[in-house]
Order: structure tokens, then sequence, then C-alpha cells
């Protein structure tokens, strides 16, 4: 409030100035006409504007100080709004924008514990009420005290840790592992490579999702369709003779996705208690065929009627079904930025050849049919504990470590505010590695991001 008092004094200084009334030497008050009393009215009025800007204005380095929420009820919020309106507000009395309120809390001074809490400011759309006296006055005794006691109505308690960049208009993030835009509406678009839930990051899977998204305050919704990555990581990539990315080995197929993150409101304080949440994820595959496998299911040892030899006979692997629920606790102010997570799901992975075993060829041509040779069915317990670091710009690094059918270690680092480095390792502990696994897997991105 620096700001504000150093406004504040000035203002006092000009207005004493400007109507102190000068004498003659001989002691006789001059005469105002109206034209110099309208003058000081209008110079009065501007100084009072100022005054006022300034108190309506939060200082920065101190909001992290202050209680904020957004008012979620129903009744509480037609009832601020009914009082706007009859203050002679300009605000619609359907409107869905966010009702904040700006708290004090109970504060330490010369004389103890000073418990009493007062409201700062209240605002909807660009319409709001500052000071206790002013908010008081608009809403009455009875609503300011109900809304100010935060008991017995709705309500979301916000950060008060300063602003990541403020979206515009939409946030954009991409990287080797996908990327996504999202809209200031909390609607927008991903792509997705991989399958993190159960070790596989990157092109192990063979998929590629693309995605819709609903992010908004409590809810993450992510929907989308799979589809395959044709040749993509089929040979390693190398360059020169320095970094190399494994081969993946299993087949991609076309598939629906899903996964949903919604929290709970059970805790009451969750500044201080923190945030509990529960997720969930679905990935099922349609039956695939010879076209949408890569072009190794032409290769005679993936045949039904393969005779054996050498190559001996193998068989195509792809993911055919995950699914997982999970429960997430971030923990409050105590150990900001700690979080853990635990579930249990399940995976399979089907084996399939190419052609009916016997069928004869027609017309020279071979039998192309998809054959499921069987269904490798696994139980995933999920475990996973990570640590998010922000500082005043936001997100500064973070690190996690699950076990879900593989040991996955995730961590990032903020380069730039614009630019973050990923690495997401993937590794078989505690069983032996199946065939379309590699015994460890390891991939490096920068990651873009963009607020316009």
């Amino acid at each position: 409030m620096k700001n504000a008092l150093f406004v504040l004094v000035l203002s006092t200084v000009f207005c004493a100035g400007a109507f102190a009334q000068p004498t003659n030497p001989q002691g006789n008050t001059p005469q105002v006409n109206w034209n110099e009393e309208l003058k000081l009215a209008q110079e009065e009025q501007r100084a009072l504007k100022n005054i006022l800007a300034a108190i309506e204005s939060i200082d920065t380095a101190r909001q992290s100080e202050l209680i904020q929420f957004v008012i979620t009820d129903r009744s509480i919020r037609s009832r601020v709004i009914s009082a706007l309106r009859k203050a002679g507000k300009n605000i619609s009395a359907s409107t869905t924008a966010d009702l904040i309120v700006t708290q004090k809390p109970a504060t330490f001074g010369e004389d103890g514990l000073n418990a009493e809490l007062d409201i700062l400011r209240i605002v909807i759309e660009s319409v709001g009420m500052y000071g206790a006296p002013t908010i008081k006055r608009i809403l009455g005794e009875d609503l300011y005290k109900k809304i100010n006691d935060r008991t017995g109505y709705e309500h979301t308690e916000i950060s008060t840790r300063p602003a990541q960049e403020k979206v515009q208009y939409a946030s954009i993030s991409a990287s080797v592992f996908g990327g996504d835009m999202v809209f200031k509406s909390g609607f927008g678009i991903g792509i997705n490579l991989g399958n993190d839930i159960i070790g596989y990051p990157f092109w192990l899977p063979g998929n590629v999702a693309i995605n819709g998204i609903i992010n908004k305050e409590k809810t993450r919704v992510v929907l989308g369709i799979n589809f395959p990555l044709g040749e993509a990581g089929i040979t390693p990539f190398q360059i020169g003779n320095g970094f190399k990315i494994k081969e993946r080995l299993l087949e991609g197929t076309q598939a629906f996705n899903a996964r949903i993150d919604q929290q709970l409101s059970i805790i009451d304080d969750e500044k201080a208690g923190g945030r509990m949440l529960v997720g969930g994820e679905l990935y099922n595959a349609f039956q695939p065929n010879i076209n949408t496998f890569s072009q190794r299911a032409l290769q005679e040892h993936y045949r039904t009627d393969y005779p054996g030899g050498v190559p001996k006979r193998d068989s195509l692997y792809w993911l055919k079904f995950s699914g997982h629920a999970w429960v997430t606790y971030h923990f409050g102010e105590a150990i900001d930025g700690l979080y853990i997570q635990a579930g249990a799901g399940m995976h399979r992975v089907t084996a399939s050849t190419i052609g009916l075993k016997g069928a004869p060829p027609v017309n020279g041509i071979r039998n192309t049919e998809v054959v499921n040779q069987k269904d490798n069915e696994y139980f995933d317990p999920l475990a996973k504990v990570g640590y998010i670091h922000t500082d005043q710009a936001g997100d500064n690094w973070g690190l996690s470590l699950q076990y879900c059918n593989t040991l996955m270690f995730e961590g990032f680092v903020r380069i730039f505010n614009w630019l973050h480095l990923t690495a997401k390792y993937s590794a078989i502990v505690g069983r032996d590695v199946r065939k379309w696994e590699h015994n460890d897997f390891v991939i490096v991105s920068p990651v873009l991001k963009l607020n316009f």
C-alpha cells in the first residue's frame, strides 16, 4: 500500500494548499466568485479520485498475506449482484463471471492478536466494491457478516501466490511428447504421444492421440482418438554416433482414450489443509487390420502358418486396453508443492499374427486377416510421489517418481519463462522384461510454453 500512502499524502498536501484562504496584510479575507469555487471543487474531485484509485489497488508485494476466494453459492451470488444493481452498478443479473472476495486475515500487532477479519474488496466482471465501510453500506450488515465469516455457503479459496503470466487468449505447450492449446474459456485441443500411466513414454506404444480438452478450476477432462504412428519408431533414431532413441516394439492401433481429474471440496481450509483429487484414465483399442500395422506385419515370421525354423514365428504385440483410477493429495502451505498419488488398474497387451491358418491364397493373394493369439493381462498397483517448486514467476522445477507396471522418473526445470527442459526415464524393476519392452528407456525434450 506504499503507492496508496504516497498518493494520499500528496493529495492531502495539494488539497490543503488549494483550500487555504490567503489573507491580505490588513487581515481582510478576499471575496471568491462562483467560478473559483467551481474550480476548487473540481480540483477536490480529481484529488479524491486519485486517493480512491490508490486505495482500490492492492500492493502485490503484500497480496500473498491476504485471503482470496470465489463465491460459488448461487443464493449469495444473487444477493450480491442484486445489491450491486440497486447501488447503480452496471452489471447483468445473469452474469456467470467469478465473484471474487479479498479478505484481510487475523493479524498480530502491539496489542496482540487481532482476530477480526475484514473484506477489502469484492469484484465481479469489471465491477468492484472497495473497503469495509463501502461494502457494508452496499450489501448491508447481515450479508457482509455472512460473507466475512466464510461459513454456511459454498466458496472456493484461491491461491494468493503471485500468478503466472496471465492468459489473455490461449496458452500453448509443445514438446516431443506432444502439446496442447487451451483457450481462456478452458476449452482446448491437444496431441499426446505415449502412455505415461503404464510407463511407456514417447513412441513406445506406437500411438498418437488427438484430444479435446476441458480445463476448468477444479476439473480437467481429456477425450481423444488414437492413431497408429505407422513406421515412426520402428527402427532406432540416431544422430551420428551419439544420441540414439531405441526402436519401439509395440504396434500402434486406433483407439479411444479418456482421462479426468476432479478436485473434491472436502477440505475446509485448502490453503493450510491441502487439496484432494480423484482421477481415472481409459484406453480402449479397436481391432486392428494389416493396414494399420507397420510394414513389418508383412514379414514372413509373423504369419499364422509360418512353419518355424530360424527365425521362428513371432507375434505382433499391441496395447489393447488400459484402465486405472487414483486419488491424489496435494499438501497445503506447510509442505507446499508436495503431492502423493495412489491407485490401481490393469492393462492388456494382445499378441497377433497375420492370416488364417491353412487358408490357401485366393487369386495368388494370401489371407491378411489379423488373428489374435493371446491376451496378456496385468494388474497394476499405482503409487506416485512428486514435488513442484514455485517462485514469483511460477513453476521453477519439479520431480516425480511413479510405479505402475514400470518405475518411471520425470523431471523438469525452467530455463526461461517460455522454455522448460523435461526428461522421462522408464525402467523395468522387480520382474522380467517382456517381449515388447526395453529394459529401460530415456527421452529428453525442450518444452515450449507460450501465453498470449
